[in-house]
């Protein structure tokens, strides 16, 4: 739930005191703007229950306008017993906006700041349970390396940062590829939790053992998502994809025995000339041939694709009796050319 707030600069003492001892109490709090900010800062000065019940803190600023960066560490400072810490700041934020900041309860930290000026913050929370980070920055390497989270169950983190990271029993991972010459072959690599469930990963077009090297490295995985991105190659539209490969593709995924769904971003359509789209989807879960063996636990596909220009989410599921199971399409609507998945 959002706190909206309005106050003008002219209101004296005693308002400001009857404002702060009448204001809701809320343990979510969104602040989007320099003003909401502000104005909750001043409140919580005149009654510390407004910041003592926060235990979902989200601050989202527009990366084009600054911000007093003092009244972001009053915020901090006034939410003792935060949970959630959700921040997503302008790119000139102070590297120092962290230091000294401990919360003793904290679990979820998701923040776009960039990562050397996370590490001192991480060290004294090193019992997250979720994190999810954005761009490195500018370092060459990733200052985050070797930090430890005995406790993490879910990590978003840039390809590049991921497998320096030492995670806990991982239960959803996410990799972001957020320089064209990022891989996600050692994080892929990393990722060895036997408890992981849910997988994301961001690959380009031409990384054609993408598949094979999830399944090496979490072959009991329940869903994997897969997110397309675009090469600097010309002609990258026209790039053979890795799924192209119709058998290739259904070998590898039953090597996958339990994967129960599977998510594919795409930038092309995965109907080609000779196969419609529920032959392609058929091919993948079932094989092809007469020696086809049917995926035993696949059930889902989601597609994000181009037809005719537009981008489309296409949902198929697997449904009739045991043994004639088909394939059918439940829903597709347009989506934004950007969209995703995510966790």
């Amino acid at each position: 739930m959002a706190l909206v707030l309005s106050l003008t600069r002219s209101g004296n003492r005693a308002m400001l005191e009857t404002r702060a001892q009448t204001a809701p109490e809320r343990r979510d709090v969104r602040i989007s703007s320099v003003p909401e900010l502000q104005t909750f800062v001043m409140l919580g000065h005149y009654n510390e229950a407004i910041g003592r019940v926060v235990e979902h803190l989200n601050i989202s600023l527009p990366d084009s306008q600054g911000y007093p960066a003092q009244a972001l560490r009053e915020a901090l400072r006034m939410v003792p017993n935060i949970e959630c810490l959700v921040l997503n700041l302008p790119s000139d934020s102070p590297i120092t906006l962290l230091n000294g900041a401990t919360f003793l309860n904290l679990r979820t930290l998701s923040t776009n700041l960039p990562h050397r000026g996370l590490v001192s913050f991480l060290l004294a929370h090193t019992l997250l349970t979720a994190l999810i980070l954005g761009p490195c920055g500018r370092s060459a390497t990733c200052p985050l390396r070797e930090l430890h989270f005995p406790r993490l169950e879910s990590l978003q983190s840039p390809a590049s940062c991921f497998a320096g990271i030492t995670a806990g029993p991982l239960v959803t991972a996410t990799v972001n590829l957020t320089r064209l010459t990022s891989m996600s072959a050692l994080a892929i690599q990393k990722i060895s939790s036997p408890l992981l469930y849910s997988l994301t990963v961001d690959h380009f077009s031409n990384d054609y053992d993408i598949l094979s090297r999830v399944a090496a490295a979490v072959p009991k995985l329940r869903k994997l998502k897969l997110n397309e991105k675009a090469t600097s190659e010309r002609g990258h539209g026209r790039v053979r994809r890795p799924w192209n490969d119709v058998r290739g593709w259904h070998s590898t995924l039953l090597r996958m025995a339990e994967l129960e769904e599977l998510h594919i971003r795409t930038s092309i359509s995965v109907a080609i000339p000779t196969a419609k789209e529920l032959d392609v989807i058929t091919g993948w879960a079932n094989g092809v041939g007469d020696r086809a063996v049917a995926h035993p636990k696949l059930y889902h596909i989601a597609i994000i694709q181009d037809i005719s220009g537009q981008h489309r989410l296409s949902h198929w599921f697997r449904k009739g009796p045991k043994g004639a199971e088909v394939w059918q399409l439940v829903s597709s609507s347009a989506v934004e050319r950007n969209e995703t998945f995510t966790v």
